[in-house]
């Protein structure tokens, strides 16, 4: 069984707005990293947010997990 995990996902755009969603920065439910990212920018590219260089990853942070012993220290309850 593979575990849930919570990680902040950021961009290398999009990252800031005056008016609006800030859609480079999300929190995001996976198993792994590159699903966490896979899953913002396919959302991304699907409605046709922001250009291509700002779809690029940035960052991907482990903030939670849904198993009792992880690094985080820190449990995700789904």
């Amino acid at each position: 069984m593979q575990h849930q995990n919570l990680y902040k996902v950021t961009l290398r755009g999009m990252t800031w707005s005056s008016t609006g969603m800030v859609h480079g920065i999300a929190y995001v439910v996976a198993t792994d990293p590159t699903e966490a990212y896979n899953k913002l920018k396919n959302y991304l590219e699907k409605k046709d947010i922001g250009f291509r260089k700002d779809r690029e990853l940035q960052t991907v942070e482990l903030l939670a997990s849904d198993y009792e012993y992880n690094d985080t220290d820190t449990m995700l309850f789904l």
